[in-house]
């Protein structure tokens, strides 16, 4: 292993690193919110609203996430809508993500005894002060484990970006590995990094459960 080479190019590699990094927390700072509004109207009363939600997520989920970057980057542009490569990418994947965390967020409000919303009703609460200060607060415990775990799985997903220009951790190892040919070594410090990301984010997810564990 040349590590010379790692050195040599580490200031671009830590770059392509950060941009993992925004790229993940911008992901996950438009689907949470997006996939809680989802999740709720996909148990709401309102049929529009639960069958628009349901279409969103069971189309969403169906589709490979690289078709979608593909329609972003690719086909948007024919119907007047261009992206930068990251802003696709941010864009595409995001649209995938919360599909699939709509339904990670809905498993947890599904978790709640349906009579705690009868009773916050007699009591004379709001729809939106029961989600808000009796709802969500149980379900957030219960929902640690898999938003976490969908973290981490929005950091790796982040690694198809390179397929539409973007120079994120993998495709700038990539690109190092065209110009040096030499693969193990920029791939090597690639898996390092990405494990080392997901290592803060399982921590993180342990620290949590202690946090708000049920008493």
């Amino acid at each position: 292993m040349d590590f010379s080479l790692i050195a040599e190019h580490w200031g671009v590699l830590w770059d392509a690193f950060l941009l993992t990094i925004y790229l993940a927390i911008g992901i996950l700072g438009i689907s949470t919110p997006l996939a809680l509004v989802l999740a709720l109207a996909r148990e709401s009363s309102i049929r529009p609203l639960s069958w628009l939600s349901a279409a969103y997520v069971n189309t969403f989920r169906a589709l490979p996430v690289l078709i979608i970057l593909y329609f972003t980057f690719y086909a948007l542009p024919q119907l007047g809508f261009t992206l930068e490569p990251a802003e696709a990418a941010l864009l595409g994947i995001s649209i995938a993500s919360t599909a699939y965390l709509t339904e990670d967020i809905r498993s947890g409000l599904l978790s709640i005894d349906p009579g705690q919303y009868h009773a916050a009703k007699a009591l004379g609460l709001s729809y939106s002060h029961t989600i808000r200060r009796i709802i969500l607060p149980q379900a957030i415990r219960i929902m640690i484990a898999p938003f976490m775990t969908r973290a981490i799985i929005i950091v790796k997903a982040t690694s198809l970006a390179s397929i539409v220009a973007v120079s994120e951790l993998t495709g700038k190892a990539y690109a190092l590995m065209s110009i040096t040919y030499r693969a193990f070594e920029f791939l090597a410090v690639a898996a390092v990094l990405y494990l080392f990301l997901n290592a803060m984010l399982a921590l993180l997810q342990a620290y949590a459960e202690r946090r708000y564990a049920l008493k």
